[in-house]
């Protein structure tokens, strides 16, 4: 099992030195991936089965608050990293692999919370689902694992816990 869950540093503006451009970016996930599916790889595995996680999307107000220089030098804008998100699904598509789009799943948690006020939060509602406007917190890693679940359900029932010989 291989999870691919990049792709929040790589959408930072080019202007930073951990930053890549979208068709980098889509030509890196193709490249992890023909790792294991080209005969030719000393890592092939054609048994592996992959899993394409999207980047979350970013908290604009908490990376301004960890980070005081943010305002002056802005790096990282959530509009950017939905892109990110859009390419790596486009890429679990083209590649014939099942992913998960976290960065949908937070957003519209983040967007219903806003809309029905049950958030309470000096960042947006992203500080529910994030630490620092990036990283996954407990609640984040908590959403994830629920969705690598329920994906695992969806696509291979056979690697749940429940079938796995003891």
């Amino acid at each position: 099992m291989l999870f691919i869950f990049i792709g929040a540093n790589d959408a930072r503006l080019p202007s930073k030195t951990d930053s890549s451009t979208l068709e980098e970016y889509q030509a890196n996930l193709h490249a992890i991936i023909s790792l294991l599916r080209d005969p030719d790889s000393e890592y092939y595995s054609p048994k592996t089965r992959i899993l394409i996680i999207t980047p979350p999307p970013i908290g604009e107000l908490m990376i301004q608050s960890y980070t005081p220089t943010f305002a002056a030098d802005p790096f990282v804008f959530n509009n950017r990293t939905r892109l990110f998100a859009e390419m790596a699904k486009q890429v679990a598509r083209e590649a014939g692999v099942p992913s998960i789009d976290l960065y949908s799943e937070i957003e519209n948690r983040v967007r219903e919370e806003q809309a029905t006020g049950t958030w309470s939060s000096t960042y947006d509602g992203y500080d529910n689902y994030l630490v620092d406007g990036v990283h996954l917190n407990n609640k984040g890693n908590m959403l994830l694992f629920n969705l690598i679940i329920t994906t695992f359900q969806a696509v291979w029932p056979e690697m749940l816990p429940k079938t796995l010989p003891s």
